[in-house]
């Protein structure tokens, strides 16, 4: 075989898996749609919760620095809504 051979038939493999990878994802976005009609609101609810739980399982948990920083930051924040709270009470304007 020739290399322009070789090449022809990569095409035409490479063609064919692409109809064939094309065929099977067209089929998965019917048989979501088709899915979609037929869940019930509490069904989609089922499964959201468990894709939401199995996306907790794989993320990893914050280091203690990290739990720490949150912390601090939202410290910082109700600090800067307090001194924020006092400034309006003080000058007499309303929220």
């Amino acid at each position: 075989m020739g290399r322009c051979e070789i090449m022809t038939l990569d095409k035409m493999l490479y063609q064919q898996a692409y109809r064939s990878y094309r065929q099977w994802n067209e089929a998965e976005a019917n048989a979501r749609a088709g899915d979609a009609a037929v869940l019930t609101s509490v069904e989609a609810w089922r499964r959201y919760v468990a894709l939401v739980e199995f996306c907790w399982r794989l993320s990893p948990q914050p280091s203690q620095h990290q739990r720490d920083e949150k912390l601090a930051a939202f410290d910082r924040y109700y600090a800067a809504v307090q001194r924020l709270e006092e400034r309006r009470r003080a000058s007499g304007t309303s929220a």
